[in-house]
């Protein structure tokens, strides 16, 4: 007993190195994963700048300005969605600070490989107190909720971007499916809840996933009042990435008051484009060539690739921005639980 005695703080102080070491290499790690995320958006950015200046330049300073300005004011407002999906989904109330800086700082992982913000909330989220499947599960819910808006704007603009996209029509399609999924969700979402469970409990999706999005979705408690806030929440954040696409219509010599529904439905094509073409990190090129070519014909090849260029390089300097402000104010981790 005296022998195990006099092991015991020969013991702790062991546990106490180890844990310690494995402190640091995570921080480590954890450096370089950031380091290496910035490396992926400053290499987009230097190629959407290169390509703002070979299609002619940015469009003037203040369009420019303002464009960028509601583009951080949407990325706000996607933080907060994002913290809301995560009270819903059973996941505690996330510290808004924390929750900020978590989607700030995985939205750029999408720039390095397809859809990456899904892990990169996963293991962000766990510093601040959230299972891995829940920090995934919410980013999914928040990609596929805006894919549904989307579909339905491309939907609802049909009648203005087929006849100058008839190539794009098989997306008309593919944007049913995403449209029906939203409108069961805001009439039923316990439904959709169960129908989706069911899913992610098939065999091969099971298996890849260990049941645990299955398990996830089944703790999701989602009221029809839920739906339609959140809803209106994404909407919000459509409607302010929208106006600033709108403002640069206008300052490569479009005339919104006669092709407003087109540069919504194009906008809308090239944003449903980048998400199906998940090869691409972003949708990087897909996005903005399915907008040029529904565009193209209302206000000329040459502005329509200004347009698209500025777009993407001006929401990519409203992220970075963002993401400076949510350095600023990112608490410190709280201890993640066993």
């Amino acid at each position: 007993m005296l022998g195990e005695r006099g092991d015991t703080p020969a013991l702790c102080e062991h546990a106490v190195v180890g844990n310690s070491s494995r402190h640091r290499l995570a921080r480590l790690l954890g450096w370089l994963a950031g380091l290496a995320l910035l490396a992926a958006a400053a290499l987009a950015l230097r190629d959407q700048w290169h390509g703002v200046g070979e299609a002619g330049g940015l469009p003037g300073a203040a369009p420019s300005a303002a464009a960028a300005g509601l583009f951080l004011i949407a990325n706000a407002v996607l933080a907060i969605t994002w913290r809301a999906v995560v009270r819903a989904a059973g996941g505690g109330e996330l510290p808004l600070r924390a929750a900020v800086w978590v989607w700030a700082a995985s939205q750029l992982a999408r720039y390095s490989v397809g859809a990456a913000q899904v892990g990169g909330r996963a293991v962000l989220g766990r510093r601040y107190g959230l299972t891995l499947t829940a920090g995934g599960a919410t980013a999914l819910v928040e990609i596929g909720w805006q894919t549904a808006i989307t579909a339905l704007l491309v939907l609802a603009t049909l009648p203005w971007w087929l006849g100058v996209a008839d190539s794009l029509t098989w997306l008309a399609w593919a944007g049913v499916l995403p449209a029906v999924v939203l409108v069961v969700g805001l009439c039923a979402p316990a439904r959709l809840l169960d129908a989706l469970a069911a899913t992610l409990r098939w065999g091969p999706l099971a298996r890849l996933t260990r049941g645990r999005l299955g398990a996830a979705v089944d703790g999701v408690s989602l009221r029809r009042r839920d739906a339609v806030r959140l809803t209106g929440l994404y909407k919000l954040n459509t409607a302010l990435r929208l106006a600033g696409v709108l403002v640069l219509f206008v300052a490569v010599g479009g005339d919104v008051g006669r092709h407003w529904l087109l540069v919504i439905g194009a906008a809308s094509l090239g944003q449903l484009v980048g998400r199906l073409a998940v090869f691409a990190p972003g949708g990087l090129g897909p996005r903005e060539g399915a907008t040029a070519l529904a565009l193209a014909p209302a206000i000329g090849g040459g502005p329509a690739l200004v347009l698209v260029a500025a777009t993407r390089l001006l929401e990519l300097v409203a992220e970075l921005l963002f993401l400076a402000v949510a350095a600023v104010l990112r608490p410190a981790p709280e201890p993640v639980p066993r």
